[in-house]
């Protein structure tokens, strides 16, 4: 099984400012490009295998602005994949087994953006029975 790495990379300042998240987050994996046209947006589509592991990071695009992943509900919570806290990152990593398989399902992960904005957006996750 493998580890698949997804980077969420915010910019925080706008979003905070709009209060509008979508907009201004942008991600992308370790599973490489695959075409979907979901690479670098806010609905990225992760593609893997039953059994693997998502390990998700989020960062602000500026470094003086903080952002913290608070949770994560959605269609793919928690029987496809149960993400927990990594408490050595201060909230910045989660990560999660993938227990079963699906196509397209999608999962709402929230923010916390500068200690006091929360915000939400709604990602997708694709995986498969390894043969």
């Amino acid at each position: 099984m493998s580890t698949i790495c997804v980077l969420v990379a915010v910019n925080v300042g706008q979003a905070v400012a709009t209060k509008n998240l979508s907009k201004y987050v942008f991600m992308v994996d370790t599973t490489g490009y695959s075409g979907d046209g979901s690479e670098g947006g806010n609905e990225l589509i992760t593609t893997c295998r039953n059994g693997d592991t998502i390990v998700w990071t989020v960062a602000s695009i500026d470094p003086a602005e903080s952002v913290a992943i608070l949770g994560f509900a959605g269609q793919a919570i928690p029987n496809m994949v149960n993400p927990m806290k990594y408490p050595q990152y201060d909230g910045t990593t989660w990560g999660g087994r993938v227990n079963q398989a699906g196509n397209h399902i999608q999962y709402t992960m929230t923010l916390l953006l500068e200690g006091s904005v929360q915000l939400t957006f709604d990602p997708f996750i694709t995986a498969t029975n390894p043969q």
